[in-house]
């Protein structure tokens, strides 16, 4: 029962958030971009209100406790920190300087079970295809 949902919950955080992501990844290009001697701020992104949007979302009545968003919050910050170095890694494998999507997908494969990695690559898929559409 706990698998299904978080199972349930990474559908609706690919779903809701794949332009949070995009626009996280722009503004971290516009950052490394910028000329000149400013020191570069701490990554201080949050996935609190993202988290308490879908578990919303998945469970009509289930709150969730601040300490509890806190160690989501980890764990989602973790893993992209844990699926981008594995997807840089992969793209350098590769002998390619960019990391798409299918570096990504790759990535994933890697580091999650593999009844997870299917799941959250089909789910992924769809939230891009939505995303561009």
């Amino acid at each position: 029962l706990q698998f299904l949902y978080f199972i349930v919950f990474l559908q609706n955080f690919f779903k809701h958030f794949s332009k949070t992501f995009s626009k996280m990844a722009k503004a971290a290009r516009r950052a490394a971009s910028k000329k000149g001697g400013s020191r570069r701020k701490a990554n201080t992104s949050r996935f609190n209100t993202f988290i308490n949007r879908v578990n919303k979302n998945a469970k009509k009545g289930l709150t969730l406790s601040s300490k509890s968003v806190k160690i989501l919050n980890s764990f989602v910050l973790d893993m992209f920190d844990k699926i981008a170095t594995q997807a840089a890694a992969v793209a350098r494998a590769n002998k390619k300087s960019t990391i798409k999507a299918a570096e990504v997908q790759t990535a994933v494969r890697l580091q999650l079970p593999a009844d997870l990695a299917k799941h959250s690559i089909s789910e992924a898929s769809k939230a891009v295809t939505a995303a561009f559409k």
